[in-house]
């Protein structure tokens, strides 16, 4: 039987230790529960693509890119305002950068208040848009997911819809940075994509920094020599110039051997099928990628667009 052994000596008390010099954890999860004052909120802009359209299909779990922001970005507020089927000047329309005249087409609607109204800026509306905004002070919803613009107040009663709408998106927006990923819709009008772009561009609160521009991605109806495949790459060659390291080049990530073979894409072996290599000798977007509509990306593809996107968030400090 050994011998008893002497007891142990208590440690010295150790000195106290501030939160700051705790190593616990990792970077984004002492981000996430020691939220700090400057932590900046991150708005998207956009269309479909924006709003992860597709985003559901091939992958075990839908994939939707403001979800995977937000925990990237966390504790940071993320605004998801991407809109399917919309048009560059319907983005400029949502962050209040057009301020189009109301003129009423109709007798408001006797319960709600509710009345058809044209915009003097000549913009139909596109897909589920509704922005809610004010005229004349007067606050409600200008909604134009049935095909036509009305005006819907709040309070029904005494309101002719007439007058300047202004978007309430503007006040959240403020002081944010954002994504941009916007005018694949109407991409032959390629001078009013760089435009309407370069808008919101200029409108962030410090334009050479607050700014990330997605470049667009060419579907199978984008093949190499056609029209809209010659107006995406003008727009992606032109964006890359004006913006730098604010650009990220999405269409080379998705059609280009290095990035098919990124860390999201690796176990999927893309560049060892054939319908690959198919796609890229048309310079678009494999199959293994796209929805099944064709002109989406499914959850793998959303999987690579936001590898890429915090990638290059990291690199800019955002992170």
């Amino acid at each position: 039987m050994p011998p008893p052994q002497p007891a142990a000596a208590p440690a010295a008390p150790a000195a106290p230790r501030s939160a700051t010099d705790s190593a616990t954890g990792t970077d984004a999860s002492r981000r996430l529960l020691c939220p700090t004052a400057e932590s900046r909120p991150l708005t998207l802009w956009g269309s479909s693509s924006m709003t992860s359209e597709g985003g559901g299909d091939a992958t075990p779990v839908a994939v939707r890119i403001h979800e995977h922001l937000a925990l990237a970005a966390a504790p940071a507020a993320v605004h998801a305002f991407g809109v399917g089927a919309t048009r560059s000047a319907h983005t400029l329309l949502m962050r209040g950068l057009d301020a189009p005249r109301l003129r009423p087409l109709a007798e408001p609607e006797a319960d709600t208040g509710a009345r058809e109204v044209a915009l003097d800026s000549g913009l139909s509306p596109a897909g589920p848009i509704r922005v809610r905004g004010a005229v004349e002070g007067v606050p409600g919803m200008l909604d134009g997911s049935s095909g036509a613009w009305f005006f819907r107040p709040d309070e029904p009663g005494g309101f002719d819809a007439q007058g300047v709408f202004r978007s309430a998106l503007a006040a959240v927006a403020e002081g944010s940075r954002q994504l941009l990923w916007m005018g694949k819709n109407n991409i032959l009008d390629v001078a009013r994509v760089l435009e309407d772009t370069q808008r919101m561009w200029d409108a962030a609160a410090d334009p050479e920094h607050d700014t990330l521009v997605l470049g667009q991605w060419p579907t199978p109806y984008d093949p190499v020599g056609s029209e809209t495949a010659d107006a995406v790459a003008e727009v992606n060659a032109e964006q890359q110039r004006r913006y730098g390291d604010h650009f990220l080049d999405l269409g080379g990530l998705l059609t280009s051997e290095e990035g098919l073979s990124c860390p999201p894409l690796a176990p999927l072996r893309l560049l060892e099928q054939a319908t690959t290599r198919d796609a890229l000798d048309q310079h678009v977007t494999p199959a293994g990628l796209r929805a099944p509509d064709e002109i989406h990306l499914n959850g793998w593809g959303n999987l690579a667009v936001n590898w890429a996107i915090v990638q290059r968030m990291r690199e800019l400090r955002w992170l």
